[in-house]
């Protein structure tokens, strides 16, 4: 009996001692030795510093799955470890009453905790509770810093490398181009926030969702009517609206009127939407979410194909017309239509799915020159390249003064079809002014919209001219040849 008693005991110190051995191995062991985390564990390895992390700091890991890793498709580099880690140790329970994590690498954009019912999300990454909460040190026994681990379903990505600071949405509004978004721009909704004297709304310290439609989505005409209503429609207040936590609950909240509106994602044909409905106004606008779950500092951003709005022609003053039945029914810009069907430069406006703006001179203009004694330098088809720019959307004049205003009226780079067209825009006492090299020149007639792009009638061309030569004949097939031509286009 005494030696059941004996063997008895010793077994049960040997099992206490694998339990208490298995209880206190560190989190970089487990990391090590679980084969599910071996994706991780790759990313660790190859950054110093966050394998020191894991010896010495006290530490919340958030450890991606294998699957999270072949299911990732953006960019894995060594940094990317730092966006899986937080000084601050948050079990569970913790974290239920947590908003917002700072990541290990203090010039990343925070980890953001959403709590759904019973599911915690870091960002749009769900935490596989069951296999999360691993309580330990970073070193055996009680010399080592409290650290915790939790297994989420996908990889943490800031979509910013390497960051200088922990950026906010103004950074991103600014600096756009710091961010893993591809070839995607937001000039036109910075400008417009810049002349509403909104961009502190962008800086502010209290957590919100930004909607930031991309440049392509907005023409001419959707930038004209954009106002400060409608931008304040792409800021939720307060909220950080990650899309899966969010997918499937519709969010109603108020705006700065205090009118009620809902907010939801919806998902058509694997594309994802937002929709937004004023409850008020009864009015219902969606867009397509195309960079999803931006994380910033004072929140997530969300870059959207176009703005939420309502953008119709109907109050327009004038009918829409192609810009080639514009000019060639306009009496006033006759010289130029002429001088596009000589060359067959015209044929350029038979594009489709392109927005064009054309910068036409106005015939007095030739007149003038003529009567002058001067004749332009260039090819005729290189001037009318120069005049006209393709894009995504059009150009107005109000765009066109605030890309100037943005760049301290220095000049700004279009790229017409001659090449890049350096100019800045003004507007004095109503009237617009456009700056080529050193002429000024009168905007006469701005943003007349038509259905493919915009045309604005100027009181002068982007001409360098010179003083004719006498006794040069007409049948050399010079430019001085061409030119005479043109003029018996416009006396």
């Amino acid at each position: 009996m005494r030696w059941f008693l004996l063997r008895f005991c010793l077994l049960v110190g040997l099992a206490g001692q694998h339990v208490q051995a298995e209880r206190f191995k560190t989190i970089h062991e487990k990391i090590q030795g679980e084969q599910e985390y071996t994706s991780f564990n790759d990313l660790v390895r190859s950054n110093r510093v966050a394998k020191l992390n894991l010896h010495y700091e006290p530490l919340t890991v958030f450890v991606p799955e294998n699957r999270a890793f072949d299911q990732y498709e953006g960019e894995i580099y060594s940094d990317l470890a730092f966006y899986h880690m937080s000084f601050e140790v948050k079990t569970l329970k913790l974290l239920r009453t947590t908003n917002a994590l700072q990541s290990a690498n203090l010039d990343n954009p925070p980890l953001w905790i959403t709590k759904v019912n019973d599911d915690i999300y870091v960002n749009s990454a769900k935490i596989l509770q069951d296999k999360s909460n691993y309580v330990s040190r970073s070193r055996s026994g009680d010399m080592g810093q409290q650290q915790v681990l939790h297994v989420i379903d996908s990889v943490l990505d800031p979509i910013i490398n390497s960051p200088k600071f922990s950026p906010n949405a103004y950074d991103f509004l600014t600096s756009v181009h710091n961010w893993n978004i591809g070839s995607k721009t937001i000039t036109k909704f910075h400008q417009k926030a810049q002349d509403n004297r909104l961009l502190n709304v962008f800086k502010e310290k209290s957590p919100h969702t930004f909607f930031i439609p991309v440049d392509s989505g907005i023409d001419t005409r959707k930038y004209q009517m954009i106002d400060r209503k409608v931008l304040l429609r792409h800021v939720v207040p307060n909220h950080v609206l990650f899309i899966r936590p969010s997918e499937r609950n519709v969010v109603t909240l108020s705006d700065e009127d205090q009118s009620p509106y809902t907010l939801s994602f919806e998902r058509t044909n694997e594309r994802l939407f937002v929709k937004y409905i004023s409850k008020d106004d009864d009015l219902e606008f969606s867009s397509e979410v195309l960079v999803p779950d931006i994380p910033v500092k004072n929140g997530v951003i969300h870059l959207i194909s176009q703005p939420l709005g309502n953008f119709e022609k109907s109050l327009k003053p004038f009918p829409f017309l192609p810009i080639m039945e514009k000019i060639s029914n306009d009496p006033e810009v006759d010289t130029f239509y002429k001088m596009g069907s000589m060359t067959k430069f015209n044929e350029i406006f038979n594009k489709k799915n392109v927005n064009f703006t054309y910068f036409v001179p106005k015939d007095s203009a030739w007149n003038k020159i003529n009567d002058m004694g001067l004749e332009p330098i260039d090819d005729p088809s290189d001037i009318l390249a120069r005049h006209l720019v393709i894009s995504d959307s059009p150009y107005s004049m109000q765009q066109l003064v605030s890309m100037s205003r943005v760049n301290n009226y220095t000049d700004i780079e279009l790229q017409s079809e001659g090449g890049p067209l350096r100019m800045s825009a003004f507007r004095v006492e109503g009237e617009y002014f456009i700056k080529w090299k050193r002429k000024y020149i009168r905007v006469l007639r701005p943003d007349y919209e038509c259905t493919n792009g915009i045309v604005h009638v100027l009181n002068g061309p982007l001409v360098d001219f010179t003083r004719k030569k006498l006794n040069q004949s007409l049948n050399e097939g010079s430019l001085v040849g061409y030119w005479n031509i043109v003029k018996d286009i416009i006396v």
